[in-house]
């Protein structure tokens, strides 16, 4: 493993221990869950592309997940816990039911509510560079405000032409850019 892969690692331990507490179980020790994500946070570091642009937590996410899950599934399996009753009781304390310990697909899943905060609080920081002609611009274009519109319809509901609206498009566009690189350093 190289030194960047080290520090990316070392980094996110922490975003390991907050997946690992989604897991909790009786089955798995938070600290095997926490080792277990661990694994798959050192996968993600290996194939990770620090040239891509994509934030390494957004990439690290799925391979740390699935370590989490393959390890309750392989404690699981090897215990005989195979039953598709979720109201059995797991573990020695019997104060845990399989329902407590499998994941819900249907909830929020903390780490994209965090990420999708992060997101947002940069969008917003980085649109402030825009002025308001820009901003509706780039808003009706990209379909921030719900739909998105052709620079035909943006025209015509600005009372623009077509051109301009183009010009307008590629300058906030520009002004997106240099601000999100600011964010970055």
């Amino acid at each position: 493993m190289t030194k960047e892969q080290e520090k990316l690692v070392t980094a996110n331990m922490g975003y390991v221990v907050t997946l690992a507490r989604q897991y909790r179980s009786d089955i798995l020790s938070t600290n095997d869950l926490v080792s277990e994500g661990a694994i798959g946070l050192m996968k993600a570091a290996e194939k990770f592309d620090l040239e891509r642009g994509k934030p390494f937590v957004t990439f690290a996410a799925p391979y740390i997940r699935r370590s989490i899950e393959a390890a309750i599934e392989k404690v699981t399996t090897d215990s005989d816990v195979r039953s598709t009753d979720e109201s059995l009781p797991v573990g020695s304390r019997n104060n845990f039911t399989l329902l407590n310990v499998l994941e819900d697909v249907n909830a929020e899943k903390a780490d994209a509510l965090v990420e999708e905060d992060a997101l947002n609080d940069d969008l917003l920081a980085c649109i402030d560079v825009l002025n308001d002609r820009e901003r509706e611009v780039i808003s009706r274009y990209y379909g921030l405000k719900g739909w998105r519109q052709t620079m035909a319809e943006i025209a015509e509901d600005m009372g623009l032409k077509r051109e301009r609206v183009r010009q307008e498009r590629d300058k906030a566009v520009r002004k997106l850019k240099k601000a999100a690189n600011g964010l970055k350093n």
